[in-house]
């Protein structure tokens, strides 16, 4: 409630009154204590990010009380849909072969192209992962969160969970392995509020 400052004689001293109370009243919440919780739910191409709120139920329904989930934030990275052709430059280098298998006969001269471990759409995974990462903490610091529920494709959580940093990693209370990005609320509250229902 704010307060106001009422004048007095002595200028170096105010006192503080309460502000007359307004009219409209605020829906009730079911429980003042409920953290402040923050829903990720991510996967290679996409992620959201949710603030979860416990809304008061009427009487009548037992008063257990909703919870209804709020999306802040989302970050999408159009990479993760494009063919692994378009995310590279230049073709792979060629090597031509040294002689012949058994050592013995003419040595050969077939060329042909070299062999690689890298795959341009894990390096993009990663990228999005470290963009979300940045995300998180600021809306960890902007919107004061307290808890922290991340629900990821596997393969995703398992490249995710490393790059979260310390102050992130307190506040993850649940990591839930599937991938609901696309999924309703309705879904996504039921997975990360499971005692709820």
């Amino acid at each position: 409630m704010p307060a106001r400052i009422s004048p007095s004689k002595n200028k170096s001293t105010a006192t503080r009154t309460p502000a007359p109370a307004k009219k409209t009243a605020r829906p009730p919440i079911a429980n003042p204590y409920w953290p402040r919780t923050c829903i990720v739910v991510a996967d290679g191409g996409s992620a959201r990010i949710l603030l979860a709120s416990r809304k008061a139920a009427a009487a009548a329904a037992g008063g257990r009380g909703t919870i209804v989930l709020e999306q802040v934030a989302s970050l999408d990275n159009p990479a993760a849909h494009l063919p692994a052709r378009a995310l590279v430059t230049d073709r792979t280098g060629r090597v031509f072969d040294s002689g012949s298998r058994s050592g013995r006969g003419p040595k050969s001269r077939a060329r042909h192209g070299a062999q690689s471990d890298y795959d341009p759409h894990d390096v993009e995974v990663q990228r999005f992962a470290k963009r979300l990462v940045r995300l998180l903490n600021a809306e960890r610091v902007h919107l004061h969160i307290e808890e922290m529920i991340v629900i990821a494709a596997p393969r995703f959580l398992g490249v995710l969970r490393p790059q979260l940093p310390a102050p992130i990693r307190k506040l993850v209370k649940r990591e839930i392995d599937r991938d609901l990005v696309h999924a309703d609320d309705r879904l996504i509250s039921r997975t990360a509020f499971p005692r709820m229902r």
